[in-house]
Order: C-alpha cells, then structure tokens, then sequence
C-alpha cells in the first residue's frame, strides 16, 4: 500500500512512471479515483483565464468630503477644546487644588499605563491559547484519521478472514457432497450406471 501510495505521489509530481507502475496505480481502485480527480483539476488549471478588474469610478463612489479634512477639523476642535478647559481650570480653581488635580492626573496616567500593560499581557495569553488549541486541534484530527484508517484495516481483515472461513465451509460442504456422490456411484451396479 505504502508503495502505491509513493507512485501516486510521484505521478502527483509530474514524475515520468513505467507502464507497470501506472497499471498499478490504475488497477487499485482508489488510486485510480484519485487520478481522475487529480486530472480534472490539472485540467481546469490549464484552462483557467484571469478575468481583468473592471474600472472602477472612485468619485461617484466617494463623497467629496476627505477624511483628512474632517479628522482634522475635529481635532482642532479637541485640542482647543482641551486648552480652554485647562486654562480655566488654572484660573478658577487655587494653586494647591491645581496641584491636586495635576496628582490625580499623574495617577490616572499610571494606571491606564498599567491596565494597558494588563491588557497587552492578556492579549499574549488569549494568543498562546489559541496557537496551543489549533495545535490540539490539529493532533486530534491526526489521531481521528489514524484511528478510522486503523478500524478500516481491521474491519477489511475480519471481512478477509470471515470469507476465506466461508469459503474453507463451502469448499468441505462440495468435498462430502462429492464423496457421497461417488459412493452413490461404486454402489450402484454397471449395468444400472449404463443406464442412466
């Protein structure tokens, strides 16, 4: 099987193969599916035609607007919105609340650094997962395959095994028919064998 399956691989690979070789490959009946099915492909490879992008019309598409534009104009709102609010907070509010208020921006600083930092980490952790979950995956699926290929080969040996075991009874069942049959003709007189 192994042997077979080598010359399938190498009639995959445009490998040139004697005619004995192909004839094996042709007679079993697996293999021979499997090239048919291999050349319909290579044939609808040969026969494929890239079809060209069709043009495409960005303006009646697009609005007029650039998204640079409004991003920008939206920024330039943000940051003078900002600046108003820090000056008037400068203004309203006592030096000592300022210096308050700057702390507790320093903190809140630091910890978005650090929940950032947490999520990153836990970002890696959810990857290793997922690369540890394909790799199970994958190895179950290897072991799914090597068992049903394993109970296939049994199954086909017990049907080998249960028809040779047939055929030894039905090959003793002939035997003492036939001996049977043959004392049925010792025992019978010449003339009465002659007759029938």
């Amino acid at each position: 099987m192994a042997s077979l399956e080598s010359l399938f691989e190498q009639w995959l690979d445009g490998k040139v193969l004697s005619d004995k070789q192909l004839q094996q490959l042709e007679n079993d009946p697996e293999y021979a599916a499997l090239m048919s099915q291999a050349q319909v492909w290579q044939q609808h490879s040969r026969d494929y035609k890239a079809v060209p992008v069709p043009i495409w019309d960005r303006q009646s598409t697009i609005s007029q607007f650039s998204a640079v534009r409004v991003f920008s104009v939206a920024g330039a709102w943000a940051v003078a919105a900002s600046v108003l609010v820090c000056s008037l907070i400068f203004l309203v509010l006592p030096q000592s609340d300022a210096q308050g208020l700057l702390a507790q921006v320093t903190k809140q600083t630091h910890l978005l650094q650090s929940q950032q930092k947490q999520i990153d980490q836990m970002q890696k952790i959810i990857t290793a997962q997922n690369q540890l979950q394909q790799q199970q995956m994958y190895q179950l699926a290897k072991e799914a395959i090597a068992t049903g290929r394993v109970e296939r080969q049994e199954d086909i040996a017990s049907l080998i095994t249960y028809i040779k075991t047939q055929r030894a009874q039905d090959q003793a069942y002939l035997r003492m028919q036939l001996n049977d049959l043959a004392e049925q003709v010792q025992e019978q007189p010449t003339a009465a064998i002659a007759k029938n």
